[in-house]
């Protein structure tokens, strides 16, 4: 539910957007700088209007799979780490407004990756941080090494999935719009 709800808060209340860079395509490869700017757009718009579905669906995971690493024998199993990073990623939900204002006010593009990546990563972060002090209550600095490593390993992993989500989405669309613009 409250995917939905930021979604729509996002959607209603900011503009996302933006006119694509094709940066480093020759000029004679068109289809290129189009899939260029399909994966652009697409990566965006999943960094930020769609940032919780992408929590939702990927982080998750990626998190859970990082904690079963370094965080096994602070829980049953894996599917814990499910529950706990469902709590976490919802908990982060309640943060997210925070991000229109930065989004909207800013004056900085969206493409600019301090405020499409860093920004949301560190608000996110924080709570999930926050959530897993609660729950694992650290008692020495091995404990938050674990921790940390736990989130970093899921972060990068959320990264990679992400980044190949949005490829394979940006690809689709590519197709689409070139199958229309040959069909007519």
């Amino acid at each position: 539910m409250g995917t939905v709800v930021i979604i729509l808060l996002n959607t209603l209340l900011l503009n996302f957007s933006f006119e694509p860079v094709a940066a480093d395509v020759p000029a004679e490869s068109e289809a290129l700088k189009q899939m260029s700017e399909w994966t652009q757009i697409i990566s965006v718009r999943a960094a930020t209007q769609f940032l919780p579905l992408s929590l939702f669906l990927l982080h998750i995971i990626s998190l859970s799979i990082g904690a079963i690493i370094f965080l096994r024998k602070a829980t049953n199993g894996f599917f814990d780490h499910i529950i706990i990073n469902t709590y976490s990623v919802g908990a982060a939900m309640v943060a997210l407004p925070l991000l229109i204002p930065v989004w909207g006010f800013s004056g900085a593009p969206l493409t600019d990756p301090f405020i499409n990546s860093t920004v949301p990563a560190m608000v996110v972060a924080g709570v999930v941080l926050w959530i897993y002090n609660l729950y694992f209550r650290p008692e020495g600095f091995l404990q938050w090494i674990r921790i940390l490593s736990a989130y970093i390993t899921g972060f990068v992993i959320y990264v990679l999935l992400s980044g190949f989500v949005s490829s394979v989405i940006a690809y689709t669309a590519f197709v689409i719009e070139r199958i229309s613009n040959i069909s007519g």
